[in-house]
């Protein structure tokens, strides 16, 4: 790592790791502007907590901990913005969703849309093995779960991109996102 001080290595860490944070705080949030927030707070935290990294992992291992930890926390909270009555937003909800799909073109294509529309615990590991290429030990040391589970994910996935894919073709068109339950 070069360098000696805080303030030099967390340069390097950003420059190193900050588009991959913010890659996984999309893929968490499906918000361009959340996840950028979500990825400034995760560059806060190392700063923070830089002196106490043990080495236990590597920075890599570390940062996305915190990242996906992050994430969770922002998702949990969402729960009660939603629970609120602010009004009808129902015309900025599709012009956000529009620009929200204009990132996921970018990104790409369409295989990466329907990653995006698979459910949170199936498209987090799909992201972050293909997109990613990290090997299933190392997602699984990130989101706190078992090899095994990861796996298994990846499988089910795999057969719902899989339907996906052959439905989209038959009919001609893309199905809506959310259409799959957590509980696939």
């Amino acid at each position: 790592m070069p360098g000696d001080n805080r303030s030099e290595q967390l340069e390097y860490l950003m420059r190193r790791f900050g588009h991959k944070v913010l890659k996984i705080a999309y893929y968490h949030v499906r918000d361009r502007y959340q996840a950028e927030d979500i990825a400034q707070e995760v560059f806060c935290r190392v700063y923070q907590h830089l002196e106490r990294f043990r080495g236990d992992s590597s920075y890599y291992t570390w940062i996305y901990r915190i990242t996906v930890n992050l994430c969770k926390d922002y998702l949990r909270s969402a729960y009660f913005r939603r629970m609120l009555p602010w009004g009808d937003f129902r015309h900025l909800d599709s012009l956000k969703q529009r620009e929200e799909r204009m990132f996921e073109v970018v990104e790409g294509g369409e295989i990466f849309q329907k990653v995006m529309d698979l459910p949170l615990k199936y498209r987090t590991v799909t992201a972050l093995y293909y997109f990613e290429e990290m090997s299933t030990a190392e997602i699984a040391e990130i989101l706190h779960v078992k090899e095994n589970v990861v796996r298994t994910r990846l499988c089910r996935a795999r057969k719902i991109l899989r339907d996906l894919l052959t439905r989209g073709e038959a009919a001609y068109g893309r199905p809506q996102a959310g259409q799959f339950s957590e509980k696939s």
